[in-house]
């Protein structure tokens, strides 16, 4: 079984253990956007790397269910492209993607604070020059964030890190609201 197919599998779980713990259940769904800040390596087909060091324009749309203290989050991402220039070689890269986290929160009225870790599934497509290519990854995603929520309505701000590797580190601030169904 690959890495994709067990990480499917733990979230499954994790979802139906979330959804097991307490007796009101709690679906929303929100839009967040802000600013995504790419710090990425590229290398050409000669072997030569070349950084973009750059900040975007993102977005993202998600989903998410739990219960009072734990839940799962899943959504779509835009982080933006991103363009540089490294001598007379232009660069650029887009970066859109997937993602599953498992959440925790705890509230004090209708203050809230939250926490998650997960997956986020990437694509980008990455340009050196007029030679084009995309690559797809699977990186950890972890996040955190603060929210005020009035009856259906939620608002939130949040800062995730969406790839931790050494060659590429991706992040979003975001603010964005909710609407809930369910629960108390």
């Amino acid at each position: 079984m690959n890495f994709k197919a067990k990480l499917f599998i733990a979230g499954l779980s994790l979802f139906f253990v979330c959804i097991s713990i307490d007796v009101y259940p709690q679906f929303y769904v929100g839009a967040s956007i802000g600013s995504s800040f790419v710090n990425k390596e590229l290398t050409d087909l000669s072997g030569s790397d070349f950084k973009i060091d750059k900040n975007s324009f993102g977005y993202k749309i998600f989903a998410g269910y739990g219960k009072k203290f734990f839940g799962a989050e899943g959504g779509f991402r835009d982080l933006g492209k991103v363009k540089d220039e490294s001598g007379l070689v232009n660069l650029s890269t887009k970066i859109t993607g997937w993602d599953i986290a498992a959440r925790g929160r705890v509230s004090l009225g209708p203050v809230l604070a939250f926490a998650k870790a997960g997956a986020f599934f990437a694509k980008s497509k990455n340009a050196i020059g007029i030679i084009e290519d995309t690559e797809n990854s699977t990186n950890f995603l972890w996040g955190v964030g603060a929210g005020l929520k009035l009856g259906l309505i939620g608002i939130r701000l949040e800062y995730e890190s969406l790839d931790l590797r050494s060659d590429s580190k991706l992040s979003m601030l975001t603010l964005g609201g909710t609407l809930h169904f369910g629960g108390k």
